[in-house]
């Protein structure tokens, strides 16, 4: 789910004025670290890598990914009674009715019903009308939409993208240099699976003129995965592909069933992981048929997305010869919307002495 992405990115724009402060959810990294500083934990991909080579690296950038799902059970049921109840088996045979002059039983069509059929169309245009114009945007978080929010990290250009659907901001070019790091979470062997990597950029020292914010890597087990991956990519970035491991296992970027039974049960690892197999296992058991729901509503919901796609120029980035993208500005979003950007600002901390 994009929810985050969404309310982050609407939150910028709610300023009229420049040098407002609109009312919107803050995020501080006052104790973030530069990119320049090692953090003392072996870095782990933590399974949040999909692409890794010697030019770049993809992480996944979605922090509500694996609770995907909610919209696609409540869009499915909504379609079911405004098109499958009311269109197939009211509008369509209804129509049909006035067309012919027969009802049912092949006697003639009772004359309320040249009244009453219309009515009937009227109040399903209506509630089609009301719900696409009031809740498309909200559909919009996981449906009919790209399928991922993925980070690429180049270290030939030093850039960071951010590939985000047009409605959350689209894809932004960062530099690296300017990266702010945040691991939040449980202590080592929580069972809340809470931790969280944040990277944020500064909007003074990128240049973009607003400041920029992105979870990496879903919501890990702990603090601890969440240095792990903030390190692995660091390290990564400044040293080198040779100094971190191989990913144990890559995610896909195609939508398999399997996934999404992983992603469903994954508020359930932490307490795997820490021993608690039977509280775990009952759990499931009980669960079994929401968990089946959930896993095949954020199935559907990947299925009827489509893939993540960058922009040419940022595919060929770090190629001998090939441009180096343009960092993003709040100019390039049009004079309007810059001046709101450049007036609601999320204020981030300078971890630079």
């Amino acid at each position: 789910m994009y929810l985050m992405e969404m309310i982050f990115w609407l939150a910028k724009l709610d300023a009229k004025e420049e040098g407002q402060m609109a009312a919107r959810p803050t995020v501080s990294l006052s104790s973030g670290a530069g990119v320049g500083q090692r953090i003392q934990r072996e870095p782990g991909d933590e399974f949040a890598v999909f692409t890794v080579n010697r030019r770049f690296i993809d992480i996944q950038g979605a922090w509500q990914e694996d609770k995907r799902g909610i919209v696609t059970f409540v869009f499915i049921g909504i379609m079911f009674v405004l098109q499958g109840q009311f269109l197939v088996g009211v509008i369509v045979p209804g129509v049909q009715q006035m067309i012919s002059g027969i009802g049912y039983f092949g006697r003639p069509l009772p004359s309320d019903h040249y009244v009453g059929i219309p009515i009937f169309i009227l109040m399903w245009a209506v509630a089609n009308g009301v719900f696409f114009r009031f809740c498309w945007r909200w559909v919009r978080l996981e449906l009919f939409v790209q399928r991922r929010i993925i980070v690429r990290f180049n270290r030939v250009t030093r850039q960071v993208h951010i590939n985000r659907p047009a409605c959350t901001g689209g894809t932004v070019t960062l530099p690296w240099d300017a990266t702010v790091m945040e691991m939040t979470g449980g202590a080592p062997g929580s069972r809340t699976g809470d931790g969280t990597l944040i990277m944020g950029w500064s909007g003074d020292r990128t240049g973009a003129g607003f400041d920029e914010i992105c979870m990496l890597g879903g919501l890990l087990d702990d603090q601890g995965s969440a240095e792990a991956l903030g390190e692995y990519i660091r390290r990564y970035m400044e040293e080198g592909p040779d100094a971190v491991p191989r990913p144990k296992r890559l995610r896909a970027t195609f939508p398999w069933p399997w996934d999404s039974v992983r992603s469903t049960l994954s508020f359930l690892l932490p307490s795997w992981r820490n021993g608690d197999k039977g509280l775990v296992l009952t759990l499931a058991l009980l669960l079994s048929p929401l968990l089946l729901l959930h896993s095949l509503c954020h199935w559907i919901s990947l299925l009827l997305c489509w893939p993540t796609w960058w922009p040419r120029i940022i595919r060929r980035a770090g190629l001998p010869g090939a441009p180096v993208p343009a960092l993003t500005v709040a100019e390039d979003y049009g004079p309007e919307i810059a001046r709101k950007l450049r007036a609601s600002v999320i204020k981030l901390a300078d971890p630079s002495p």
